[in-house]
């Protein structure tokens, strides 16, 4: 961690347009009483590698009893048990 990706809550609070300068390149470390609590990151970063779910495939040998059978269940859900959103 270097230090220009420390910053204290104090300048986040009061320097908040300085602090949030630079995402794109690396994180941003939040600190109060010199422990970090929080990291900043681009949204772009987060977008694809928090919110975008990894498909992964699996081998039938891989999935246990109780896996197969929700996905059994999953496939006889009908539409109106979905919630629009």
């Amino acid at each position: 961690m270097l230090k220009q990706q420390c910053v204290s809550i104090t300048d986040l609070r009061m320097k908040t347009k300085d602090c949030l300068e630079g995402l794109k390149g690396a994180p941003k470390y939040i600190f109060i009483n010199n422990r970090p609590i929080a990291v900043l990151i681009d949204i772009d970063e987060y977008e694809e590698k928090i919110m975008k779910p990894e498909l992964v495939e699996l081998s039938f040998d891989d999935v246990d009893g109780k896996l197969l059978a929700r996905a059994n269940k999953a496939k006889k859900s009908k539409k109106q048990d979905f919630i629009n959103i």
